[in-house]
């Protein structure tokens, strides 16, 4: 089961690997780097509306109270 914290550290690694594609196909104009920034943002909002992690089972609730 994937927690909020991978969700989150899966998000920023997708904008990390956003960021270092640009640098590597030599972006430079400011549109360009626009459209760079919404490639790596808006696709990562959209999959924190719409993955809902879904709730613990009772065995995993067990595992959790007896640490």
């Amino acid at each position: 089961m994937i927690s909020e914290s991978n969700k989150t550290q899966l998000y920023i690694g997708w904008g990390f690997v956003m960021l270092v594609a640009a640098l590597l196909l030599g972006v430079s104009s400011l549109t360009t780097w626009l459209v760079v920034a919404s490639v790596a943002i808006v696709p990562p909002l959209v999959a924190r509306r719409f993955w809902v992690v879904p709730e613990l089972t009772t065995s995993e609730r067990i595992r959790n109270a007896r640490r």
